[in-house]
């Protein structure tokens, strides 16, 4: 069963973590800056009482921005929920975030502006699909993401 499948009690379990990890190196060897863990990290309170805004503060704070870090595999689609994307613009406007993009299949990593998504979804470069839950996600195929980071 692929990740996207399982349900999220049980993805929520795994999510993240690997992801987590790689940033983190990267930002330490690579990026050779700072980072100050930010985000909700498996809070011991349901997430779903939460305003959406606070659900998905960005995961990382560094001087000059947040990283929001997600991950993507298999399947070669990186998936991000409407909600999440909205309120990652609500945080862009206090402080500019990134995306951080793992593909472990491919053991590949790149880090873009949120608003390169916002371009790559004008440009018609994504399709609209739900988790098995409800949630509505954009899903982008991994070479746009690394297209559009490297442009």
């Amino acid at each position: 069963m692929s990740f996207k499948d399982r349900s999220f009690d049980d993805r929520f379990k795994d999510m993240g973590d690997e992801a987590e990890g790689h940033f983190e190196e990267y930002a330490a060897k690579k990026l050779k800056k700072g980072v100050v863990r930010y985000g909700l990290n498996r809070p011991p309170i349901r997430m779903s009482d939460l305003p959406t805004r606070l659900r998905y503060t960005p995961d990382y704070l560094m001087g000059k921005h947040f990283v929001e870090v997600q991950g993507f595999g298999k399947d070669q689609t990186f998936k991000l929920k409407h909600e999440k994307l909205n309120s990652l613009h609500y945080w862009n406007d206090l402080h500019p975030v990134y995306l951080y993009v793992w593909d472990s299949t491919n053991e590949r990593e790149c880090m873009l502006h949120l608003f390169e998504l916002d371009k790559l979804i004008d440009q018609g470069k994504t399709t609209l699909a739900a988790f098995p839950e409800g949630k509505a996600y954009f899903a982008f195929a991994a070479q746009d993401i690394f297209d559009a980071a490297s442009s």
